[in-house]
């Protein structure tokens, strides 16, 4: 008896356990999402079409769009279930409809909502009786009206390569299309992203000359824009793109 009563609570220690590492922990680190659906009662509701609602979380911090304002702070994930947000906010008017869905968002962002996602959807729900459900937000969504500085190239640091008088070089993004300087020339041309795959050119750019060691940093930099196939965005604050041949450019977010 004393033998079984032993080998029963070891099985029952091992299913408890068990139990506890299927439980999957959320981490919602470097994911961005932007609002689909919201749900009172069991009936949807209307969003306003210029409603622009989106979430990022990154290492413990939140920011994204609420409607009409930018907000920003931090959040932490209590019994990995509830959502606790410390937000601020900027202090733009708007149409009254969207100042309406905005305060109904902060509302439930500062209702210790309980949270649920998987690779595609994210909820935040409130008694049970209001949802807010999320998908996950494009990449060429995120980069759209983002505009960066390059920090990288190839390996080797741009501050060494052009001398601090100069502007440094940049990209911009808007729908379908970049812009940005090259170290001389201003440049431009589409811009396609699927995912984590972009395709870029063909490129135009102006005519200007230059010092010849600032030339040929341009050439390069033209070059591996060009020719680069993949993308990656990393704690909002960093983007990457690589060749196929694996070479890199790195940029750092610039704030408008």
């Amino acid at each position: 008896f004393v033998l079984f009563g032993i080998l029963t609570v070891f099985l029952l220690s091992c299913i408890s356990l068990g139990a506890k590492m299927k439980k999957k922990i959320i981490n919602l680190n470097e994911t961005s999402w932007e609002l689909l659906q919201i749900t009172k009662r069991g009936k949807e509701q209307l969003i306003p079409q210029d409603a622009n609602i989106t979430i990022n979380f990154a290492d413990n911090k939140i920011n994204g769009n609420s409607g009409v304002n930018s907000y920003f702070g931090g959040y932490k994930i209590k019994n990995n279930s509830i959502l606790t947000v410390n937000a601020a906010t900027t202090l733009m008017a708007g149409p009254e409809e969207l100042m309406s869905i905005e305060q109904n968002f902060f509302d439930i962002l500062q209702s210790s909502p309980k949270i649920s996602y998987n690779a595609s959807t994210l909820t935040l729900s409130k008694n049970k009786k209001e949802i807010w459900t999320f998908k996950v937000l494009a990449l060429n969504k995120q980069l759209q009206d983002t505009s960066w500085k390059l920090l990288n190239m190839d390996g080797k640091d741009v501050s060494k390569l052009i001398s601090e008088s100069e502007e440094g070089i940049t990209i911009s993004f808007s729908e379908n299309r970049i812009n940005g300087n090259s170290g001389i020339n201003n440049y431009f041309g589409n811009c396609e992203i699927t995912d984590n795959n972009i395709k870029i050119g063909p490129l135009g750019s102006t005519r200007m000359a230059g010092p010849e060691n600032l030339m040929k940093v341009e050439r390069e930099f033209l070059e591996l824009l060009e020719n680069s196939k993949k993308v990656k965005l990393s704690d909002q604050k960093t983007l990457i793109l690589t060749t196929d041949k694996g070479k890199t450019l790195i940029f750092e977010k610039v704030n408008k």
